[in-house]
């Protein structure tokens, strides 16, 4: 009786310890696939944000990365589509995107996730679009797009229909990019 005890006493110690590893290792893997999926999501989104405000093209398309409600309050974004955009008089041809992820937590059974990222525009190719050549003449309107501004955003996720969206971006530090676009000598097309 005293073998079987002790043998049923390791067996059980050992599927305890056992299932605590199974346990750590499953929940690492969803961290991680949380992780990345935040990641890839925050990367593509902001980037397309950045796009649209840019260019006022392809607005449509930001519903795959942000909420209804995200779109609807955010104000750079709205400025960006209005005529009160600083690129309106503008032909954007290329920019350069960097968003670096600084922290992000996102629990495998809950449908929230917050992060911290920082994200910097520090070239922005483009011209003056044909017709307004004149104010870069007389001096009221530069050759260069304006410098983006950047900074460093708290990033509330939700998960919704199984998937990740952003739902509330707070800037929490601006970032100013240097002018570094090189004006072209031919006028953009409307």
């Amino acid at each position: 009786m005293k073998h079987i005890r002790r043998f049923l006493s390791f067996v059980a110690s050992r599927l305890v310890i056992f299932s605590i590893v199974a346990a750590l290792l499953i929940l690492a893997f969803y961290l991680a696939m949380n992780t990345a999926n935040i990641y890839l999501l925050l990367n593509d989104g902001m980037t397309a944000r950045a796009s649209v405000i840019l260019t006022r093209k392809n607005a449509d398309e930001l519903v795959n990365f942000f909420t209804n409600d995200f779109l609807l309050g955010d104000e750079t974004l709205n400025i960006g589509l209005s005529n009160a955009s600083p690129y309106i008089d503008y032909s954007i041809t290329d920019f350069k995107y960097n968003l670096s992820l600084e922290w992000v937590w996102a629990w495998p059974w809950e449908n929230s996730a917050t992060a911290t990222i920082v994200e910097r525009v520090p070239r922005i190719t483009g011209k003056v679009v044909e017709g307004k050549q004149n104010l870069v003449k007389n001096g009221t309107l530069s050759a260069t797009p304006p410098s983006w501004y950047g900074g460093r955003y708290t990033v509330r996720l939700v998960r919704q229909d199984g998937r990740w969206k952003i739902d509330q971006l707070t800037q929490t530090q601006l970032i100013i990019e240097e002018a570094t676009a090189a004006p072209s000598s031919a006028p953009a097309q409307p």
